[in-house]
């Protein structure tokens, strides 16, 4: 059958779950070997393998989960360049681009970014899209066609990005109507300075829609350097005046890193009681936020998550923007992301939270039925890279081979 095989691989041991475990060798980096059969693309057995582990040159993963993109966006740096490399100059590029955006130039580069995505070892992938008053009628009949072409392949789930008057609006509620019935969400933007009480009052209208229409939330909040976690704080106000049972993401949330540690952890711990996740998005981060010309700054926010996760945060590790205003660089690859948000972030990658975040809390995130942990009776869905090392994984010089449903792409 050309679903079933078997291959002999070393794995995180952080990131495998075995029913018999004893005498099991982990070596100095964590990984363990074993050899892996899969059977009509569902894993039938996994056997510890304990001579000669290190003749074996192959590591595997579960496919990746991206938990923060942006497909519309992605690869218009060519013609929508951000040379000034801040944050305010990316806005401003990103608004003349909207006015030259079509719904086949954003098809056309979802399409670019799914092919890449999945060669990539990607298997979902939650994405915002601009969403504004003057935008085509028929993006999202088309992003969903999109959605529903890819889905053997992989899942996609769309949040509509729009500033938090918009669903204030009939357009806002009729939106979010529509995004109920392909399993949505809505998205906002909180980025400090704004005005507490209008603030306070359109978050408040968002969370109720969201209830209304039993809507998750995907807020872009406290992309700042500056005025350290107002957007959060505020947000948490909100949550326990309205208390509607709406799940919510912070994404980015950057400037709590700013804060004294005991102002972090008092955060973390109300983040963890209302269960609100966070996405960790370090590579645009470290490029827009507190740029200056001429001097290298050392405060670099982004979003704490080491202190976080001490505070039972779920915290997921996302990539955020691909060759576009906001970040120049990247090609939706879980290994580029792996390779550079490690060393900013000080994460190690032998840590089981430092790969939680880059595989289990993004697939916690998106609700998926697979958590991404290798066990018996999980899907034959993996990334193979050849090596037997962190190094071989982290060298940007890689060589995979990526199983969907237990067949070789």
């Amino acid at each position: 059958m050309n679903n079933s095989g078997n291959i002999k691989v070393l794995l995180p041991r952080c990131n495998c779950n075995l029913s018999n475990s004893i005498d099991l060798r982990v070596n100095e980096e964590g990984f363990s070997a074993f050899e892996i059969y899969w059977e009509k693309g569902f894993v039938s057995e996994i056997k510890p393998i304990q001579n000669d582990i290190s003749k074996i040159n192959k590591i595997l993963f579960p496919r990746f989960v991206e938990s923060h993109a942006h497909f519309d966006k992605s690869f218009s740096w060519v013609n929508f360049p951000n040379l000034k490399s801040n944050y305010e100059n990316a806005l401003s590029v990103n608004l003349e681009e909207h006015i030259t955006r079509t719904t086949e130039t954003v098809i056309t580069r979802a399409e670019r970014s799914l092919n890449l995505a999945l060669k990539n070892g990607y298997r979902a992938i939650r994405t915002h899209i601009d969403t504004y008053n003057n935008q085509d009628k028929d993006i999202w009949t088309e992003l969903n066609n999109l959605k529903k072409r890819f889905s053997d392949v992989l899942t996609l789930q769309f949040v509509a990005l729009a500033q938090l008057e918009f669903w204030d609006s009939p357009k806002g509620e009729s939106l979010a109507k529509k995004m109920s019935l392909n399993n949505g969400l809505l998205g906002g933007v909180v980025v400090p300075p704004f005005n507490k009480r209008n603030t306070f009052k359109l978050l408040s209208n968002m969370l109720l829609l969201a209830n209304k229409y039993k809507l998750e939330i995907d807020l872009h909040i406290d992309e700042s350097s500056i005025e350290p976690a107002s957007g959060i704080k505020l947000l948490l106000e909100v949550v326990d005046k309205i208390k509607c049972q709406v799940p919510i993401t912070c994404s980015h949330s950057s400037s709590i890193l700013l804060l004294k540690d005991s102002e972090i952890n008092k955060i973390g711990k109300r983040l963890a009681e209302k269960d609100i996740k966070v996405i960790a998005l370090p590579l645009t981060n470290f490029w827009l936020l507190n740029r200056n010309s001429d001097n290298l700054s050392i405060e670099r926010p982004v979003a704490p998550v080491k202190q976080l996760q001490r505070s039972f945060v779920d915290v997921s590790i996302g990539s955020d923007n691909v060759q576009d205003p906001w970040y120049p660089f990247g090609n939706f690859d879980p290994f580029y992301l792996m390779s550079f948000s490690m060393p900013i972030l000080q994460l190690n990658p032998w840590d089981r939270l430092s790969l939680s975040a880059l595989i289990n809390a993004p697939s916690r995130l998106l609700n998926l039925s697979w958590d991404g942990v290798i066990k018996k009776g999980c899907p034959a869905d993996f990334v193979i890279i050849k090596g037997s090392k962190w190094a071989d994984v982290l060298s940007g010089n890689l060589e995979r081979k990526v199983l969907i449903k237990g067949k070789w792409l």
